[in-house]
């Protein structure tokens, strides 16, 4: 009685969010502010060069959203 397994997709993402999550993906330009918060939230990396990749956590919000 313990509950689901590995379906917590953690906290809801608005329309807006998941948007970034899906240019950063697809490599898309996106707008400090942007980069910054999904840095923050844990769901990109950014290199010192600029670049910006998903985390494992970023691609699996990405992946959950877009299915």
């Amino acid at each position: 009685m313990s509950g689901g397994t590995g379906t917590n997709a953690g906290p809801h993402l608005t329309e807006a969010q998941r948007q970034i999550l899906r240019d950063i993906n697809a490599t898309r330009p996106v707008s400090d502010e942007a980069a910054n918060w999904a840095v923050k939230a844990g769901y990109a990396a950014q290199a010192e060069d600029g670049d910006i990749d998903l985390t494992q956590a970023g691609r699996q919000r990405v992946d959950s959203s877009t299915l």
